[in-house]
């Protein structure tokens, strides 16, 4: 997925590398090495609704992340992808509890790749 701070009229989808933990810590970065300081930490116990995004963002496999502050637009690079991520993090909103946390990746590799765009 992709991130970008830009208004919809001028936002452009970015490549970063996410990690969802057990405890509700999405983080993304620019590449897929988890030593990488994240660019961004959304807390998905606090996120308000996960939603489909293709009509928003007039993209293919897109996903709106609604958080209190802010939207993140995120878009997988194929429809099983998207499919999956949504899957999982649609789960987050409705649990509340933290706890050790450890990391999920797709398919269980390192090299996830998601897009993601943020609108303020």
């Amino acid at each position: 997925m992709c991130a970008s701070t830009r208004m919809q009229e001028t936002m452009r989808w970015q490549r970063r590398w996410f990690v969802l933990y057990d405890d509700g810590e999405l983080t993304y970065s620019v590449d897929e090495h988890p030593e990488t300081i994240p660019q961004a930490i959304i807390d998905m116990t606090k996120v308000l609704e996960v939603t489909t995004a293709d009509n928003i963002t007039s993209h293919p496999h897109s996903i709106a992340i609604t958080a209190p502050d802010r939207v993140t637009f995120v878009k997988g690079t194929c429809p099983e992808e998207s499919k999956w991520w949504f899957n999982v993090l649609v789960a987050f909103p409705k649990s509340k509890g933290r706890h050790k946390r450890n990391a999920t990746f797709p398919g269980g590799q390192a090299t996830t790749i998601l897009q993601a765009q943020t609108h303020t």
